[in-house]
């Protein structure tokens, strides 16, 4: 029912349901429970409450995710090393894209970067998120978007005493401008110069990855931490 409906609509009351599914309170209640902890509905009380249809997101397959990784002691370079080539080949697919609505937004950011004198640690973030969220858009591959989205979200449970971008805004302006030139390079269609750039943005920060490692502990998955690509 829920998968059938967009994001938000009403499925019904709780009473609506119960009549509907000839079910009882105690019986929609628990089923209800084990579909919305999956994030298929959302289940709202009070007035103007009721059953929602909602869809899941990759923190839910994050979270799983992370847990298996901190079990096996993974390590936060390997994290990085997987999402290099998931960007670049959303990046090479972008370039080739020709939906002008979606690389119209791609040019809005753009533009917002190159008018931005700088970017403070929690703007950067936001900034970098939305920016792969509108190259799996431009890219038309939901299932690297999926990807790329697990990896960003593994990394806020990678585990590192320093943040690899935390008081280095230094750090910060350079990964931007390597984001800004393959950004650029995908709105120009040029794949060769999209896939140069989109390396680079991974390499760099492995660089800072290892040079912060020297100096302090394993970097583990586990302990909350952030480290974007």
């Amino acid at each position: 029912m829920a998968m059938n409906k967009d994001e938000g609509a009403l499925l019904g009351s709780e009473e609506e349901l119960m009549n509907a599914l000839g079910v009882s309170r105690p019986t929609l209640r628990q089923a209800a429970a084990l579909v919305a902890q999956d994030r298929f509905i959302l289940i709202r009380r009070g007035v103007n409450g009721g059953y929602f249809a909602a869809r899941p997101d990759s923190t839910t397959v994050s979270r799983m995710a992370a847990l298996y990784l901190q079990s096996r002691d993974a390590h936060l370079s390997e994290v990085i090393a997987v999402a290099e080539p998931i960007r670049t080949e959303l990046a090479r697919l972008a370039s080739r894209s020709t939906d002008t609505a979606t690389k119209a937004q791609l040019a809005e950011f753009v533009s917002q970067e190159r008018a931005m004198q700088e970017s403070d640690y929690r703007t950067f973030l936001r900034a970098e998120r939305a920016f792969g969220r509108m190259l799996s858009t431009v890219a038309g591959n939901k299932v690297l978007g999926l990807f790329l989205n697990i990896v960003y979200d593994l990394t806020a449970y990678v585990g590192q005493a320093e943040d690899v971008y935390v008081n280095r805004p230094e750090r910060v302006e350079l990964y931007r401008q390597h984001r800004l030139r393959m950004a650029t390079a995908i709105l120009e269609g040029d794949e060769e110069l999209a896939v140069l750039a989109t390396r680079r943005c991974s390499a760099i920060v492995a660089e800072w990855i290892h040079e912060d490692l020297e100096e302090g502990p394993s970097g583990t998955i586990g302990v909350r931490a952030r480290a974007v690509m």
